[in-house]
């Protein structure tokens, strides 16, 4: 009897001294995984049964849940250097970053997050985004990762090499520039070049370029964080523009050079038999305007 009542003696004063123990403390024994250093509005971090709204120089932790709501979109710089762009609507825990061993995982619950990792060098390293069909895992340096309420993951590797694979282990490569989707109980599509919509929907949808690391120069950008709504919903298509910079810079001369070939008409185009032909050249001077043409 004398045993028993030492023993829950014990456990009573180990509960009291844990209850003692304010959160933030118990925070630091954790470890660290790294800092939010951009929250647009705002941005929860979920720890334990803890939520409390995240500021741009919070500390993030081992199994922290950061949630972002209805246009929020947040800028998270792990230890090691690597940065994540977390878009609206997205729930994503941060499983693990140990940066000696160079091994992140990070659960993708639903939403959209992009990931701009460090070389890999380390013999076990890893740098890995989960969801509940999949896998993608970067091989060097960056991708953006999409999973739907739909059930459906899409993987954008932006630039290096990234690996997309289901919970069967069935796995594809994809180079810089290419996408691959897959859902449950269906392997990677092949990786294919993504449509410009696509690629606008995917960059606005982890945070906009702005949010983030860009590729190809596209960080700074001022991303819009309204297009990426969908992502907790399905992807939506309703996307404000904001594509990478070589996407961009490809549809910029196309542009340019369309303006540089198209003639201004010096007088309005003939008629012939009360028909107009169609014109090779904009008519800048006293010709009517449609609805919304300059």
């Amino acid at each position: 009897m004398n045993v028993r009542c030492q023993i829950l003696a014990a456990l009573a004063i180990i509960l009291c001294m844990a209850l003692a123990i304010p959160a933030g403390v118990a925070a630091q024994a954790a470890q660290s995984a790294g800092k939010i250093t951009f929250v647009q509005p705002i941005v929860n971090v979920v720890r334990g049964p803890q939520q409390v709204p995240a500021s741009a120089t919070q500390e993030v932790f081992w199994g922290d849940v950061v949630n972002t709501g209805h246009l929020a979109r947040g800028r998270i710089s792990l230890t090691d250097g690597s940065l994540l762009s977390v878009g609206p609507d997205t729930n994503m825990t941060i499983a693990k970053h140990d940066p000696a061993a160079q091994q992140t995982d990070l659960d993708l619950n639903y939403g959209a997050v992009r990931a701009k990792a460090v070389k890999l060098v380390k013999p076990d390293a890893h740098f890995r985004v989960r969801t509940p069909v999949g896998v993608a895992g970067v091989v060097g340096t960056e991708m953006i990762v999409l999973f739907g309420t739909d059930g459906q993951m899409h993987v954008f590797c932006m630039e290096g090499t990234c690996q997309v694979c289901d919970v069967l282990l069935n796995c594809v490569l994809l180079k810089g520039g290419e996408v691959s989707s897959l859902r449950t109980n269906q392997p990677p599509s092949q990786p294919s070049p993504p449509t410009p919509a696509n690629l606008t929907t995917a960059v606005n949808a982890s945070g906009g370029a702005g949010a983030g690391a860009g590729a190809g120069g596209a960080a700074g950008a001022g991303g819009a964080a309204g297009g990426g709504a969908g992502a907790g919903a399905g992807i939506g298509a309703g996307a404000a523009v904001g594509i990478g910079a070589g996407v961009a810079a490809a549809v910029a001369t196309v542009v340019v050079r369309s303006v540089a070939t198209t003639k201004t008409c010096s007088t309005a185009p003939p008629t012939t038999g009360g028909v107009t032909p169609r014109a090779n050249c904009v008519n800048r001077a006293g010709a009517p305007r449609l609805p919304g043409q300059k």
